[in-house]
């Protein structure tokens, strides 16, 4: 090996193998009739000179606010409170007293027409509270209806005759921008907003100044809020996912922004200069943090923190892995070829595995933009669990319409030395007609329930601990139901109207599967035992089981 890839390896802060996953346990909705609410979330990360502490706040209220009407609240009513009441919904808890700080607040229904079934309600951040379950947040049939609308004719008025209806809903000052079942917001410490999920962020400003109230709400009681170098990020959700679910997204938004600037120079650049409007340096990133604040909400990998694989015959597989390894370039610290958000291989250095978490932040670089698509592209990048205090550098090409390959570096002028080991890659891979297998396999939707051919099982999630990867089939009926997606799950084994669920942990994989709701216990855990036994005879197909190394 050479020295820099020795002084590369040996510097690196590398996280050589997955954190230990933390089980998720969803708790099942519960249809309320008595007094229709709606659950907001809170959560916030931001940074602190005096320790590490996280706060979430809870509300429930019967009708949507706008999030500064929600925060601002918030504030007055822990502040008007007597004494007494005070204690019962008081945030300042030490979070090593193991206390979960939640304030509620409860107001009184204004209609029964204001009932909400949450069962319903769709968890994904890009649809609004009434969306009926469509992909898209508006459709352009209903142009005509915020045409009429009072709210929309005042905004044309503000922004002219020409302006998009369908931008009422990025709007801030529109009450329909509130509708948004999740937003996440960044800001820094000096309450310079540099990114806000929907919305231009100069328009934001307003609500910047409620979060560092909040901020500085903690402060005054010398209570702190767990700190992500000079940056606040808050999430505010009323998806019903759990505060640890949040806390992690929170923390893939950081990621992505060191992935651009690496956390050194994050904190030089606020060292140096207190209230630097940090936009200035993001500017042209903000595709890849809409991107990534689409995807968490969805993908299962960022929950599990683990990767999917395109499901591959093993020789194939095996295959491509030994050509690539025969063209390799010198220097070179990973290469691999992705479809989808799906792994296809991996080549690596021996006993350094490539974290989950810095696999999603090249799967999202590659995915939120489309000029990789069309041309051979040389970009830094930092991987923050590998280390987050240097830049890498990653050569990005399609070498089919699907299939794409990656090359990363720590050279920064091996460019011409990767298009080179790309075109011969090309050329082998069609010389045994491998490359066409793998584009055919890159269309491949994946697998069916029917095809494992278990009774009674409508969907499962699969990960397999040992190679911190997951498997899981095509959804279908109820499940391709985005609304019908959303209902809870509950761990270990449950049973509704609709469903019985199983959560079965191991030390050495996890499994979650959905059967219909009158199997019974013994049908149920013979066709788990069933299952497992088509997982283990595909699992060389299914999952990346020895990746080429050098």
């Amino acid at each position: 090996m050479s020295p820099i890839m020795e002084e590369i390896l040996s510097d690196s802060n590398s996280i050589l193998t997955s954190d230990e996953p933390l089980s998720p346990t969803l708790q099942p909705q519960q249809r309320l009739k008595a007094r229709p609410t709606t659950q907001l979330s809170f959560d916030a990360y931001s940074s602190s000179s005096s320790g590490s502490s996280i706060r979430s706040f809870n509300t429930t209220s019967n009708k949507v606010d706008t999030g500064a009407d929600f925060l601002l609240g918030l504030i007055s009513k822990s502040n008007s409170a007597t004494s007494s009441e005070r204690s019962k919904i008081s945030p300042f808890h030490n979070v090593k007293s193991g206390k979960r700080p939640l304030i509620k607040l409860t107001k009184e229904a204004s209609s029964e027409e204001e009932e909400i079934d949450q069962q319903d309600t769709c968890r994904d951040s890009d649809v609004p509270l009434d969306h009926n379950g469509d992909d898209s947040i508006i459709s352009r049939n209903d142009i005509s209806v915020i045409s009429d609308d009072k709210e929309y004719s005042g905004y044309r008025r503000k922004y002219g005759h020409e302006a998009d209806p369908l931008l009422i809903y990025k709007d801030p000052q529109s009450i329909t921008w509130s509708r948004h079942r999740k937003h996440f917001f960044i800001l820094s410490s000096a309450g310079k907003p540099i990114y806000t999920r929907y919305g231009e962020e100069t328009r934001i400003s307003s609500y910047m100044g409620v979060i560092q109230a909040i901020v500085s709400f903690f402060a005054d009681a010398d209570d702190t809020i767990r700190s992500l170098g000079p940056l606040y990020l808050v999430a505010v959700s009323r998806t019903n996912e759990s505060e640890m679910q949040l806390r992690d997204q929170l923390n893939y938004l950081y990621n992505q922004i060191v992935s651009v600037l690496t956390s050194t120079q994050l904190t030089k650049i606020f060292e140096q200069r207190v209230n630097f409007d940090l936009r200035r340096l993001l500017g042209g990133t903000e595709p890849f943090l809409d991107n990534l604040a689409s995807t968490m909400g969805d993908d299962p990998g960022f929950m599990f923190s683990s990767i999917q694989c395109v499901r591959m015959n093993k020789d194939l597989r095996d295959k491509v892995g030994s050509i690539m390894q025969s063209i390799k370039p010198q220097d070179l610290l990973y290469a691999m070829l992705i479809t989808n958000n799906k792994l296809i291989t991996l080549l690596r250095p021996k006993k350094h595995s490539l974290h989950p978490a810095d696999l999603h932040l090249v799967f999202n670089m590659v995915n939120g933009s489309s000029t990789f698509r069309s041309v051979e592209s040389w970009t830094p990048i930092c991987l923050p669990k590998f280390n987050n205090k240097g830049f890498l550098h990653a050569y990005v090409c399609y070498i089919t319409s699907n299939v794409c390959l990656l090359f990363i570096s720590p050279d920064k002028d091996k460019f011409f030395e990767c298009s080179e080991a790309k075109n011969l890659l090309k050329e082998e891979l069609s010389d045994c007609n491998a490359l066409q297998e793998i584009e055919e396999a890159s269309q491949n939707e994946g697998y069916s329930i029917a095809d494992i051919g278990v009774p009674g099982l409508r969907h499962f999630i699969y990960k397999s601990r040992t190679h911190v990867q997951y498997t899981s089939p095509t959804l279908v009926a109820p499940y391709s139901d985005p609304r019908k997606r959303q209902k809870p799950l509950k761990v270990h084994y449950y049973v509704s109207p609709n469903e019985t669920i199983l959560g079965w942990l191991t030390s050495s994989f996890e499994l979650y599967a959905a059967f219909g709701p009158l199997i019974s216990k013994s049908a149920l855990t013979s066709s788990s035992h069933t299952l497992l036994r088509w997982i283990k005879k595909e699992e060389e197909s299914l999952f990346i089981v020895s990746s080429p190394v050098f």
